[in-house]
């Protein structure tokens, strides 16, 4: 017996992203898109459809935040020398690990 389950908006995000970082890796580009910054933007917006904005707490807050960077970067935006990739993985990597110490 096949599934037959429709993919949720978030499965196809994630699809979307391993794409988009394939595409990457490749080393194809879109102008002056940094398609790493597309890919971790579509992951974690996945992340964040997946975990639902019913309750806003301090780790969802942290991931917007993280999605907002992501997606700054990738259109481009910079300020001076800030990475705004490494600025959104340690906001993501945050919302993991500050609910784990704050209880």
């Amino acid at each position: 017996m096949a599934d037959n389950a429709r993919m949720s908006l978030a499965e196809i995000l994630l699809i979307i992203a391993l794409i988009v970082f394939v595409v990457a890796a490749i080393g194809w580009s879109y102008g002056k898109t940094n398609l790493v910054c597309v890919g971790l933007a579509l992951w974690s917006l996945s992340e964040l459809i997946t975990r639902g904005l019913s309750s806003l707490t301090l780790s969802t807050i942290l991931l917007i935040l993280a999605f907002i960077a992501f997606v700054l970067g990738a259109i481009g935006w910079g300020y001076k020398k800030i990475g705004l990739i490494a600025v959104g993985l340690a906001l993501w990597v945050a919302s993991i690990v500050l609910p784990m110490i704050i209880h």
